[in-house]
């Protein structure tokens, strides 16, 4: 009789143990799966996409032909008879990188142009006989800017982009004077394919500077500043 209440008394002992140590299992596996829930576990990093752009065009800006104009006067008052030609439509490169966020695509680039060309033929009648000569002068900006789009993944994506440049001008006539901002709104078509195009308007508030000396009626050296490249229009194809 003893023998039998001995090992009843075992057999619950040993089931006690093994109830205990399942539950403890149990409670192990459950903290490991509110660790992972919560974060604790091995985490992954965010990946952000990003993306090459160069866009390569043309553009016309409004600026030179306020510069042209004003070296006509001078020639003029100094007594050249006087053609000129001015270029308002030049090269543009606008190349950039784009991050595409949670809130749209944020760019960073470089830019170049557009570029602008004045030509003078001048030529006076000293009576005795005459003189033809031709000047040349280039104007080419170069600066930096930001750009944004908020839907960067869209087939038709308008942007804003603003930055500053500073105008290398030279020849004849035409000096650099002082760096400016721009800023420009836009539209790309056909973006999400490998080639689209970009159409866009903007400011450039950048200066040059006119000059001329005087050779006949007129004496002394004359600088007047002209902000250039002004209003600009653009269409560019954009790989």
């Amino acid at each position: 009789m003893k023998t039998i209440r001995l090992a009843s008394c075992a057999i619950a002992v040993i089931a006690g143990m093994g109830l205990s140590s399942s539950a403890r299992a149990e409670d192990v596996t459950i903290a490991a799966n509110t660790n992972t829930v919560a974060g604790m576990g091995p985490s992954s990093s965010a990946h952000v996409e990003g993306r090459f752009y160069f866009p390569v065009g043309i553009a016309y800006s409004s600026g030179i032909h306020t510069a042209t104009d004003k070296l006509f006067d001078l020639y003029k008052q100094d007594g050249f008879d006087v053609t000129r030609v001015d270029i308002p439509v030049g090269l543009i490169l606008n190349p950039y990188y784009e991050w595409q966020t949670s809130i749209g695509g944020i760019g960073a680039g470089v830019t170049v142009g557009p570029t602008m060309f004045i030509v003078v033929d001048e030529k006076t009648d000293y009576g005795y006989g005459s003189s033809d000569n031709v000047k040349f002068s280039y104007v080419v900006p170069v600066g930096a800017f930001v750009r944004y789009t908020p839907w960067p993944k869209a087939t038709f994506a308008p942007y804003v982009r603003g930055g500053v440049k500073y105008p290398f001008a030279g020849g004849d006539n035409l000096e650099s004077s002082s760096v400016g901002g721009f800023g420009a709104v836009g539209v790309e078509l056909w973006r999400t394919k490998k080639v689209g195009i970009s159409l866009e308007v903007g400011y450039d508030s950048s200066q040059i500077k006119v000059k001329y000396t005087g050779q006949h009626d007129l004496s002394g050296t004359y600088s007047d500043k002209v902000t250039c490249p002004g209003f600009t229009v653009g269409l560019s194809v954009v790989f």
